[in-house]
C-alpha cells in the first residue's frame, strides 16, 4: 500500500479511543484480523527464510 505525503491524521474518539487506551494501559494492542493475518504471513516468511 502506497501512502501520499499529504495525509492527514485524524484524532481517535468514542469506542476507538477507549479500546486504544484500555490496550495502551493494559500493555495490549489493538488490531484487526486482516492485520493479525497478514503479521503471521510476514512472520512465518521469515522465520522459513532462517532455516
Amino acid at each position: 500500500m502506497k501512502y501520499t505525503g499529504n495525509t492527514i491524521s485524524k484524532p481517535v474518539v468514542g469506542k476507538e479511543a477507549k479500546a486504544l487506551l484500555k490496550a495502551l494501559n493494559s500493555g495490549g494492542y489493538v488490531a484487526n484480523d486482516e492485520a493479525v493475518a497478514t503479521a503471521k504471513r510476514i512472520a512465518e516468511r521469515i522465520h522459513k527464510q532462517q532455516k
